[in-house]
């Protein structure tokens, strides 16, 4: 029979195991965006913004902090490392050959100092304005 002492270590020793487990960027972002913005990140009309071609956002004023001032990134339930690396994985994965070459990978700080800032209240316009200077900047086409 096993002493209370010793079950208390080995639920210890659970508990680290399973925190030291991390979930792949992929996982993340299965259990955690795919919902509204899709399997290949299409997004849904009129509920989720596609991801695709994400990393545009990272060439005008502004984009880069947007991306990561969205409910979906600086109210998800993911720590700053874990929403981190799924921003990541997102811009590797839906922007292939637009990400920037001096693009710097978010990082957990950087994360949980957009998620001190108040929260975006117009998202709508922000994104639209957004979108709009990256036409004007010949990003992107007008209706891409």
């Amino acid at each position: 029979m096993m002493r209370p002492r010793a079950w208390g270590l080995a639920l210890m020793a659970i508990a680290i195991s399973a925190t030291a487990r991390a979930e792949s960027p992929q996982n993340l972002y299965t259990l955690n965006c795919w919902g509204c913005h899709r399997a290949n990140g299409e997004g849904i009309p009129g509920t989720a913004p596609p991801l695709k071609n994400a990393a545009d956002f990272l060439r005008v004023p502004g984009g880069r902090e947007y991306l990561i001032r969205v409910p979906g990134v600086s109210q998800s339930m993911l720590d700053d490392a874990d929403a981190a690396m799924v921003m990541n994985w997102i811009l590797e994965n839906f922007s292939k050959g637009r990400v920037p070459p001096d693009f710097k990978p978010y990082t957990a700080g950087e994360i949980h100092q957009a998620r001190q800032q108040q929260h975006l209240l117009d998202l709508t316009a922000t994104r639209n304005a957004l979108i709009a200077e990256m036409v004007a900047m010949k990003i992107r086409k007008a209706r891409e």
